[in-house]
């Protein structure tokens, strides 16, 4: 296998950055995950936060909790967390990809 697709492959099947780490471009590497890992924990911050924020406006409303009703919560936090963090998430993603590829073709 050449160098262009296995750094293609590591970075779109392991995790972004792997690609640029396993052709020895380290702190490319280090930059895409450390990108991806920011947007995952801000899209988990976005949720939780989301979700207590809904959930806490339901019980000052007297709402009953009922499982239903939090997971109609949770839903709605995931379509804010889509919105604004999915699409630069795979952009992202993408990036590394093409970018493992072109590294690996110039070698």
């Amino acid at each position: 296998m050449n160098d262009s697709t296995r750094g293609a492959l590591w970075s779109a099947l392991v995790f972004p950055g792997s690609g640029q780490i396993v052709l020895n471009h380290r702190k490319r590497g280090v930059f895409f995950a450390l990108l991806t890992t920011t947007g995952i924990v801000i899209a988990m911050f976005t949720v939780v936060r989301g979700t207590w924020t809904g959930l806490e406006q339901q019980a000052l409303q007297g709402s009953e909790m009922s499982l239903s009703l939090m997971g109609t919560v949770v839903i709605a936090s995931l379509a804010t967390a889509k919105k604004y963090i999915l699409l630069p998430m795979i952009l992202c993603w993408a990036l590394s990809i093409i970018d493992a590829w072109r590294l690996g073709s110039s070698r």
